[in-house]
């Protein structure tokens, strides 16, 4: 080995991640983490054991912590770095990661500091200092290369990773309200919330992410909290982390997760099924439910559905996520990054999964189709269609309190979650329709 990066909880050294002399990477847990009581893996593809896993298992599992497409390229071109080389990306930038973990360097409670965007860009308006924060992400995502700030989020879409600040200055794990302040996390401060800004191409999104993510939460399925940011000519969905916690002493505490690329030991660029190198299938992803225990099962095959119903034909692999806690059983990760296709025709109707062996658009699902998707999952096909139905009917009777809900939030547009409404309604009674076949 010619170097070693170790990876960090807090302050306690989980293990390190070793590079060879022809740049093959590999993973031991320290003897510590694996005597410490609650230890939890870094992933289900990487169980707590002496041996070293290899560079097949770990390289695509880190590859999945960072951002990708033009943000990866803008992010590797702002620090001078090669785009492939992926360790030392999180070597500079994964202090605040999804899950718990840091690299290189520990994450210190007494060194963590926050600072208000208002302090960061020396404005008085918040509205203002939250829109100067969306053109400096055009130009270094993360905020990358500013002094003492490391994080890092995956995907392809422009995002920030900030802290909600009480009056007082004091971090607190809930969505931003009156008196409330957005801040940067700094020397591996924990952030609370995941900021989305609109997007020019995909009118509404804001409105439509909202409404699925409040829609899915009245119908009985857990879902990320969100609110509506407004900042000038922008909005911006604020999503609060379910991967935080609040500890016993106050403190903002991380939970550790990974999503089902890292789950199922796939890289990022194989989140979608189809390709000449095969993604995540239909029945891989409703696999990984063995891991969980039963209910965390039904709730997966529940969030599938839900996202069939809307037409959130974006639900690869990264959009499902398991969490890993202290000394505790794998659990379902809430809903997240949900939203309804059916507003843009020019934008990828297909689902991210073929069903029933091939690429299919939210109007072609059939009875048949629950069929297949009941065998790819071991579920009997009449209890399938039973769910489907129970969570149409669910919908329908919670659209209007969900519209509502999106309506009196601050910074919405009208007319965009009316529209989202009316849309995946129907595609929801059209599929419910089919149901007997």
């Amino acid at each position: 080995m010619i170097q070693r990066v170790p990876v960090w909880f807090d302050t306690l050294r989980v293990g390190d991640i070793g590079v060879a002399d022809d740049g093959a990477l590999s993973f031991a847990y320290s003897q510590k983490w694996l005597a410490t009581d609650g230890a939890f893996p870094l992933s289900l593809t990487l169980p707590l054991q002496a041996e070293h896993h290899p560079s097949v298992v770990i390289s695509p599992w880190l590859a999945n912590l960072l951002p990708e497409e033009d943000q990866l390229l803008v992010l590797t071109r702002s620090l001078g770095l090669d785009r492939t080389d992926t360790l030392a990306v999180l070597r500079e930038i994964g202090g605040d990661t999804a899950g718990a973990l840091s690299f290189e360097t520990p994450s210190v409670p007494a060194d963590w500091r926050w600072t208000p965007l208002t302090d960061f860009y020396e404005v008085d308006d918040p509205e203002a200092a939250l829109e100067r924060h969306f053109e400096d992400l055009q130009r270094r995502p993360f905020l990358a290369g500013e002094e003492g700030v490391r994080v890092s989020l995956a995907g392809g879409q422009r995002k920030s990773a900030l802290a909600v600040l009480d009056a007082a200055g004091k971090p607190v794990l809930r969505l931003p309200g009156d008196g409330d302040r957005l801040a940067v996390p700094r020397n591996g401060a924990p952030s609370t919330v995941i900021v989305k800004p609109d997007n020019p191409r995909l009118p509404g999104i804001v409105e439509n992410e909202a409404y699925c993510l409040h829609l899915a939460s009245a119908a009985g399925i857990a879902a990320a909290e969100v609110s509506i940011l407004h900042a000038g000519t922008r909005k911006a969905i604020c999503v609060l982390r379910y991967d935080r916690r609040v500890g016993r002493t106050g403190r903002l505490q991380r939970i550790h997760q990974e999503d089902f690329a890292q789950a199922n030991g796939i890289p990022p660029g194989r989140k979608y099924e189809r390709g000449t190198r095969p993604g995540l299938s239909l029945p891989q992803l409703l696999g990984t439910g063995r891991h969980l225990p039963p209910a965390g099962a039904l709730a997966l095959l529940d969030q599938l559905i839900f996202n069939i119903l809307v037409a959130n034909t974006d639900a690869h692999a990264k959009n499902y996520s398991v969490l890993l806690p202290i000394g505790g059983d794998p659990q379902l990760a809430p809903l997240y990054d949900v939203s309804s296709v059916l507003p843009w025709p020019d934008v990828a109707q297909y689902f991210a999964q073929n069903i029933a062996g091939r690429k299919r658009k939210p109007a072609d699902i059939t009875a048949d189709h629950w069929t297949a998707i009941a065998k790819a999952g071991g579920y009997r096909a009449g209890d399938v269609r039973l769910r489907v139905q129970e969570i149409v009917d669910a919908l329908v009777a919670h659209r209007v309190a969900a519209t509502n809900h999106v309506a009196a939030l601050a910074g919405r547009s009208a007319g965009y979650a009316e529209q989202a409404a009316d849309l995946i309604e129907q595609n929801a009674l059209r599929i419910a329709g089919r149901l007997r076949g």
